[in-house]
């Protein structure tokens, strides 16, 4: 914008603080406009506040994990256990894969070997077990077979006698399949091949332990 002198109206150059013309002292440029004032810091309470909902939130947060891996380990150490009591029980041990023909086990040569007399008859009771007849007083014994899961049904049995009684009343019997005992007061013999547990009865029979043993053998080798 042009200036002029106040004196004698002579135009000015931007800036003069006189005329070049009369020499008159010329008054001072106004004042520049202010520059505003800088926007106010943010409140220091504000910012506080949101650390303390960030806190809160993190915390929280460190909570959901820490309940979640808690549930993950207790979960796999339940599944664990659950595996180690299987595995004691013997659910890990191998299918049978052959014929389910509980006669065909045992011949009747077979076991009149063992008995030490003829047996005259035999029959087949389904897919689970085998009945022998001898004697002439008909006297007879069954063998029964548990072809899935025989693994742990012996552990149950076995387990649920020991519990019973306080003590281990089953007698050991080595040499025959994976395991195989004497059921208290001679009752019977229990075999286990695999997965397939073997039941001989001798409750009934009359017939002994070495009788059932032989036996037991026998089916056994076709396990």
């Amino acid at each position: 914008m042009a200036a002029f002198c106040v004196s004698c109206g002579n135009p000015l150059a931007d800036g003069a603080k006189f005329c070049s013309k009369c020499g008159a002292t010329q008054p001072s440029a106004p004042a520049g406009t202010v520059s505003p004032p800088s926007a106010a810091p943010a409140s220091k309470g504000s910012n506080t506040a949101i650390k303390i909902i960030i806190g809160i939130l993190g915390f929280f947060v460190f909570l959901s994990l820490l309940a979640a891996g808690s549930c993950f380990y207790i979960g796999y150490r339940v599944k664990q256990r659950a595996h180690e009591f299987s595995r004691s029980m013997g659910g890990d041990a191998k299918p049978y894969t052959g014929r389910r023909q509980p006669c065909a086990m045992l011949s009747t040569s077979e076991a009149s070997d063992a008995l030490g007399q003829t047996v005259a008859s035999v029959e087949q009771r389904g897919t689970s077990a085998c009945a022998y007849g001898y004697g002439s007083g008909g006297q007879h014994f069954d063998v029964e077979y548990t072809w899935e899961g025989g693994g742990i049904t012996m552990g149950i049995a076995h387990g649920a006698m020991k519990h019973v009684a306080g003590m281990d009343t089953f007698t050991t019997v080595d040499g025959i399949g994976d395991e195989a005992y004497l059921a208290p007061g001679n009752s019977a013999l229990m075999m286990r091949k695999g997965d397939v547990m073997v039941n001989i009865d001798l409750r009934e029979s009359g017939v002994s332990a070495d009788a059932a043993k032989k036996m037991a053998r026998k089916i056994a080798s076709r396990l």
